[in-house]
């Protein structure tokens, strides 16, 4: 008797969760059709992770290649581009904790190269792109040997070269200018901190139910803006900036660490007065942040690569978060930060 009931409590518990399943299934088909440009013509396929306290929901859309009509997995490697931010960002974070660096400290202070020019360059200065540094070095063009492939043939060399050479122009007081060059430095001063590679930084102090790696994981195909499939970045010393590789169940896992009492992740949700294009707004520290009622907060970061799309987002009042990874550079951003809307019922829910 006892085993009747119990089946017909986990029958009931399924036919509920698959009702409910299926409802925000049609809620997000409702935002892909009337709230974003996504046009399977040029994004083969997407996948969706969202998170809502201790549920979790996935929903794969078109297919993982032209080639093989299968549905993208929560275990697809995808480049995450500018996510890799995030990442980074995490990683300085946990060596502040163990005292190995300050967030008001100058990186001349730590690099073996130095340049006076940097003096008021630090670490947090870095991490919220508030240093004034260009998006790419002086000369990039003569630096750049393949457009298909941007960052491979800038070294060590070339960023030591432009540390020395290069004067910052701080402009207006916490002024926000996005570069990927913050995060390139970052990474170089936890090398030189540490004596460990970006990888091996990765290894150590990233939880473990996060996989997230710069070494040679294949990542699923990626398509360009002409339908064409191109191959993954060579990242080199960009690496620490964009060259991560993770799947769909790396980042809800990374998202649910911020809903946790870490130290390390909720100082991360901590937010800066700046200045975007001249208008007062808060920023984050590897996170771009959005405003909203109640003086609250919506976390969120885009990554691209000539072949992936990926946006984060989390609302960490109410535990919710979303992940979209594209097979294509086309991207999906509307679509995230709708979902988490949708979620959120227009930011209203408590």
């Amino acid at each position: 008797m006892r085993l009747v009931l119990f089946l017909m409590i986990m029958l009931l518990i399924n036919v509920h969760g698959r009702s409910q399943h299926d409802e925000i299934r049609k809620e997000i088909d409702k935002l892909i059709r009337y709230e974003t440009n996504i046009d399977f013509a040029n994004t083969p396929g997407f996948i969706v992770g969202m998170i809502d306290g201790d549920s979790t929901y996935i929903f794969p859309y078109g297919s993982r290649s032209l080639e093989e009509n299968k549905p993208i997995l929560e275990d697809d490697i995808f480049e995450i581009g500018g996510v890799t931010k995030l990442f980074t960002a995490l990683l300085v974070e946990s060596l502040i904790s163990e005292h190995q660096l300050n967030l008001n400290h100058s990186i001349n202070e730590y690099l073996p190269v130095k340049n006076p020019a940097f003096d008021s360059c630090t670490v947090l200065r870095l991490l919220t792109h508030t240093a004034g540094l260009p998006k790419y070095p002086p000369r990039w063009g003569s630096l750049e040997q393949d457009s298909k492939d941007p960052y491979a043939a800038f070294s060590q060399s070339d960023l030591e070269t432009f540390y020395k050479e290069y004067h910052v122009t701080p402009g207006i007081k916490n002024e926000y200018l996005y570069s990927h060059l913050n995060y390139v430095l970052l990474s170089w001063v936890m090398q030189e901190v540490t004596q460990l590679t970006y990888t091996e930084l990765l290894i150590k102090y990233l939880p473990t139910d996060v996989a997230v790696t710069l070494l040679n994981k294949p990542t699923i195909i990626g398509y360009g803006l002409n339908i064409k499939p191109i191959p993954p970045w060579t990242t080199g010393v960009y690496g620490g900036s964009l060259g991560i590789k993770g799947s769909l169940r790396d980042l809800l896992n990374t998202c649910r660490h911020f809903f946790s009492t870490s130290s390390v992740y909720s100082s991360m949700l901590e937010t800066y007065p700046a200045k975007i294009r001249k208008e007062k707004s808060p920023i984050g520290i590897g996170w771009q942040v959005i405003p909203i009622p109640k003086n609250r907060f919506v976390f969120v970061h885009t990554g691209k690569t000539k072949g992936h799309h990926t946006f984060v987002g989390i609302l960490p009042d109410n535990k919710t978060g979303v992940v979209v990874l594209s097979n294509s550079a086309a991207g999906s951003d509307a679509l995230g930060i709708n979902i988490l809307g949708m979620m959120n019922n227009n930011w209203k829910r408590k």
